[in-house]
């Protein structure tokens, strides 16, 4: 068996675990006698080499490690000096017929990997493969020890002549015997292999399949036969692919490997690694090629998504020029640093990456303010990079305002969060995404003095019209007062149309005053908010209108329920409920019998308090956007003054609440309250 078998094999090996290095080696009474190796430095070839003897030589099945602290007693192995940092190991070992390790094969790697069972089962197969060529070549290299034996032929075929000794004729049986059990194992091995295999002719026509050949492109082992491997190769890479086999036939390489598609049946594209090695035969001429073909579709369809993802989150953190997005490595190394950040901090990403963490950004003083903070909180101390991660790292919401600091020195306020990137459950490194808000701050600052402006003049406001409205109120009751004294004293004054008109406008007057102290008290009073049930208070107002309702017949139905508690000032409610009572009352209709129905119902985060009659009601059409106005009344009514709506509307208002109306002439009106149910 050539030597550039295991050469290709230990090859294959690397390529299923996408590995630096890979080892076959065989033993001989506990020494070793043989082995090959891929992709190993030549001064470090036994020192790998012993380092899996080592691991491998007490197993009785595969072996998977993740570094060198794993292996037993390396330490008082005094052949193994690599400094090499292993990082994954998989192994599997292979025995002589009493049990004792024949051989092993395996792959080594300095960074950490995942493996999964279909690349387990293709390294057993290849370890199966290993074993049966090493028992072939030391069988080979037994008969050669003995007489070599000729055949002669007669034209016919017939045996004409043997030479040698009956000890050499045996051998010969022997090796001939340990051909067809070869020949049969490879058949098996062949027919049951856990990747694609294919005998292909010199014209590169397919002359027998496996199984899994079949089931990767979709044809049959008949339709095969009728077919080349150009006919169902991707156009882009035939060229290559001849190019190899070219080559390979010149023997300018001993076998070639490379990544193709085909065609499968269906018209899909499959992408595989092909490997391919050549038969000669005593001649030179070429026997056959044997194709080894692993389906790597599903691979390359995800790493197509990945770079795909991957692509979409560069553009995204590209695109991003208002946004500072800058992620780290545990240590808080910058590892990525995009335009918004280069334009937000005035660094380029070449100055940063890799040298430098977020720490440059922040002022020391917020550092230190924001160290003691966590301190108390969480009993322990903290400094550097771990003051600005630690929330992301117990997976607490860190986002936070923070000063940074531009490359110039010049500062500018952000708002900064911070998020642990994590892979499989694992803290990988941290993401920090930043928003410049200091035109939002300066904004504040506006907004701030304005309100500081503001209540200062609704203070200044407020006494005024308590200064106004009691001054006004005290002089008109005075005025009012006095004319009452003058109506008494000098009755035939009152005679005179004159006094009659000065009489009622000082009532005028006197009655203005009281509203707008009314309303005063609606928009500057602090009152205490309470909870109120509705039905009672509802029930205590029918209760002090009852000679009102009496009077004018109106029947009230009442449908709440019991312990209806809604949060609200008790003053402006009682007022509220009042108001749209002595309504009904005030505007019932003569011509039928009246009735005021109060309901209440839940609509989203309200309750919406209903007062529903069939009195004159309101051409909302004509009168609709003038409804709660002050003064503003619209029948015939003489008590009516056009205030009670105006201040039950700013009383609502003012809890939170809305109120609605629907209404038509001659049918009744329906005055809707919400009141916020939410808080309760």
């Amino acid at each position: 068996m050539d030597l550039s078998e295991f050469d290709f094999l230990t090859k294959l090996v690397a390529q299923v675990f996408e590995s630096k290095y890979s080892l076959i080696a065989s033993f001989e009474k506990k020494e070793i006698n043989f082995y090959v190796g891929y992709g190993i430095p030549e001064d470090q070839t036994l020192d790998l080499v012993t380092l899996a003897s080592r691991v491998i030589e007490s197993a009785k099945d595969i072996v998977v490690l993740d570094d060198n602290s794993q292996i037993p007693n390396i330490k008082k192995f005094p052949s193994f000096k690599s400094e090499f940092a292993l990082a994954f190991f998989i192994g599997i070992p292979f025995f002589h017929e009493d049990g004792s390790l024949f051989g092993f094969i395996s792959a080594i790697d300095d960074r950490p990997k995942q493996i999964d069972t279909k690349q387990i089962e293709l390294l057993r197969e290849l370890t199966n493969r290993t074993s049966i060529l090493l028992k072939n070549k030391n069988e080979t290299n037994l008969l050669q020890s003995n007489e070599l034996i000729l055949f002669g032929h007669s034209g016919d075929g017939n045996p004409i002549s043997v030479f040698g000794t009956e000890h050499s004729i045996n051998e010969m049986k022997k090796m001939e015997k340990a051909l067809r059990v070869s020949e049969d194992a490879f058949r098996e091995n062949f027919d049951n292999a856990a990747i694609g295999m294919a005998l292909l002719d010199e014209q590169g026509k397919w002359l027998k399949v496996n199984k899994r050949v079949c089931d990767i492109l979709g044809y049959s082992e008949l339709e095969f036969i009728n077919l080349t491997f150009q006919d169902i190769t991707h156009p882009e890479d035939l060229n290559a692919d001849l190019t190899y086999l070219e080559e390979l036939v010149a023997e300018k390489r001993k076998f070639y490997q490379m990544e193709k598609r085909y065609f499968r049946k269906n018209g899909d594209i499959v992408y595989a690694i092909l490997a391919v090695s050549m038969v000669k035969n005593e001649e030179g001429k070429v026997l056959y090629f044997i194709s080894q073909i692993i389906d790597i579709t599903e691979q390359k369809l995800i790493e197509k998504e990945l770079k795909l993802a991957l692509a979409k989150n560069q553009a995204i953190l590209d695109s991003s020029t208002l946004v500072s997005i800058i992620s780290t490595d545990t240590e808080g190394i910058i590892t990525e640093f995009n335009h918004g950040a280069e334009k937000m901090l005035c660094y380029t990403s070449e100055e940063l990456i890799g040298k430098f963490t977020p720490e440059i950004f922040h002022i020391e003083n917020e550092m230190e303010e924001r160290a003691k903070l966590l301190s108390q909180e969480h009993n322990q101390s903290f400094k550097g990079f771990e003051i600005l991660t630690y929330n992301a790292k117990i997976e607490k919401p860190n986002t936070l305002e923070w000063t940074y600091k531009r490359k110039d020195e010049s500062t500018f306020a952000v708002l900064l969060s911070v998020t642990a990137v994590k892979q499989k459950d694992k803290i990988s490194g941290y993401l920090g995404v930043a928003v410049d808000i200091s035109e939002l701050k300066k904004a504040e600052a506006e907004i701030q003095s304005l309100l500081d402006i503001t209540n200062e003049q609704n203070h200044r406001l407020k006494n005024f019209t308590n200064i106004v409205s009691h001054n006004l109120r005290s002089h008109s009751f005075g005025i009012s007062g006095m004319m009452e004294i003058l109506q008494n004293s000098y009755p035939d004054y009152f005679q005179n149309e004159m006094m009659q008109l000065l009489f009622g406008a000082t009532e005028n007057l006197k009655r203005t005053i009281e509203d707008l102290t009314a309303v005063i008290k609606v928009n500057l009073a602090q009152e205490n908010y309470e909870f109120v049930d509705i039905g009672k208070m509802v029930q205590k107002n029918i209760e002090s209108l009852a000679l009102q309702i009496l009077d004018s017949k109106l029947i009230i139905e009442v449908n709440l329920p019991d312990q209806l508690l809604v949060r609200g000032i008790p003053a402006y409610l009682d007022s509220i409920v009042l108001n749209l009572i002595t309504n009904a009352i005030k505007y019932k209709s003569n011509d039928r019998i009246s009735f005021l129905i109060i309901s209440g119902v839940f609509i989203e985060k309200y309750l919406a308090l209903q007062f529903e009659d069939n009195g004159q009601g309101i051409d909302l059409k004509k009168h609709g956007d003038k409804l709660f106005g002050m003064y503003k009344t619209f029948h015939e009514n003489k008590e009516a003054r056009g205030v009670g709506l105006f201040i039950s509307k700013n009383q609502i208002e003012t809890m939170g609440g809305k109120i609605e109306v629907e209404s038509t002439v001659g049918i009744g009106t329906k005055f809707t309250v919400f009141l916020p149910y939410e808080q309760n």
